[in-house]
């Protein structure tokens, strides 16, 4: 039962591991791109430091994913604009709709820099496979 355990938390923690990173801003806009600073937690709970320097970059800590670490969470300037590629958007660019994988499917630039929850991305005005991330 503990080999079970270990393999599990550690299947957890390697699958959580790539979505560490927030993604590069990409989009066209410059002012977009100067207004926003993604702001690091390194561990489970903010130090003084990070949590300072969330709430001056205008985010908020708050408990985030399966594990429920603190994350410093953020509104992207672009959020809520129309896209049809993430290059389009700071964060990603989402499906708005129920749109199956390579239907064509209106876009709209992520609002939040968190990257948990099940979303369908907008690639080339299509809508991609859906992904969920905890």
């Amino acid at each position: 039962m503990k080999f079970v355990a270990a393999f599990l938390a550690a299947s957890l923690l390697a699958g959580c591991a790539c979505f560490g990173g927030q993604p590069a801003a990409t989009t066209d806009s410059p002012e977009a791109a100067a207004a926003y600073a993604h702001i690091d937690v390194e561990g489970e709970v903010a130090t003084p430091a990070e949590r300072s320097a969330c709430e001056a970059a205008g985010g908020e800590i708050s408990r985030q994913g399966l594990l429920g670490w603190e994350n410093c969470v953020q509104t992207y300037p672009d959020g809520g604009e129309a896209c049809r590629n993430s290059s389009d958007c700071l964060g990603t660019c989402r499906s708005d709709g129920e749109a199956q994988p390579g239907e064509e499917s209106a876009g709209t630039c992520q609002v939040l820099d968190v990257p948990f929850g099940c979303y369908s991305v907008v690639e080339d005005g299509k809508a991609q496979p859906a992904l969920c991330v905890d």
